[in-house]
């Protein structure tokens, strides 16, 4: 199997391929799920991705191709709709049944390269080709996003007369390359706050980061206990919690 994957390729294996299927009509593709389902990189070291699909009636070694690029690629100028993908969780079952006359197989291709930062984040998009009987075709789309990673930094949480002042940096994988990190300008993030462990966690608070990252929230009417702050992730960066902070007197 070739797969283009930017500038990767990938070997596919059939898992397994049943003997004495009968193809009928045109291919069926059933899913395609992405293993991790969302990756995110980091400022160094990769990630590898494996791509499983699920269809039936293929034939010949090379019945599944896929191509995998940065974007969603479209036609006549409209966004063509992903294929609904299945849960990496539930995986075909004995008991599930395919189309009359046809059984599923799995094919599963893995890059001979892994992502890192240097690959483009955001939407990224599989497409499918299952080839059956009569050199007849379909086509099907997935998608996933590569996100880079985030961090917290600086965090304290300091009492005073009216409550606590809680304060911290927010950092991103540079996108200019220079450095492991960056700060994160410009983005929301949530204070939580609980007394004690047995206490569910409330959202208190909120704040944006500024030029350099940093936030800063006064938060009236509390005082010792547990701060976790939350930031919920982009298209291009990773949500992230940070560690549990408990308060300065």
């Amino acid at each position: 199997m070739r797969v283009l994957f930017a500038l990767l390729t990938a070997t596919a294996a059939l898992l397994p391929a049943p003997a004495g299927a009968a193809v009928t009509e045109e291919p069926v593709i059933r899913s395609v799920t992405m293993t991790p389902r969302s990756p995110v990189v980091g400022p160094s070291g990769s990630v590898r991705l494996v791509i499983e699909v699920i269809a039936a009636g293929i034939v010949g070694p090379d019945g599944v191709t896929i191509e995998v690029e940065p974007g969603t690629p479209a036609a006549n100028g409209e966004p063509i709709p992903p294929l609904i993908q299945g849960d990496p969780e539930e995986p075909v079952t004995p008991g599930e049944t395919p189309p009359p006359g046809r059984e599923w197989e799995t094919w599963r291709f893995v890059p001979d390269r892994e992502l890192t930062r240097w690959y483009p984040a955001g939407r990224w998009t599989v497409t499918v080709t299952a080839r059956g009987a009569d050199g007849v075709a379909v086509t099907g789309r997935a998608s996933f996003w590569l996100r880079r990673e985030t961090r917290f930094s600086a965090v304290r949480a300091v009492a005073g007369e009216a409550g606590v002042r809680v304060r911290g940096v927010l950092n991103r994988v540079d996108p200019q390359g220079y450095l492991d990190y960056a700060p994160f300008p410009g983005q929301p993030v949530d204070i939580l706050y609980r007394r004690d462990p047995a206490e569910d966690w409330q959202t208190v608070a909120s704040a944006t980061t500024d030029a350099q990252g940093r936030f800063i929230r006064d938060v009236p009417g509390v005082g010792n206990g547990q701060w976790r702050i939350v930031f919920a992730g982009t298209g291009h960066y990773a949500g992230r919690r940070s560690i549990i902070h408990s308060t300065i007197s």
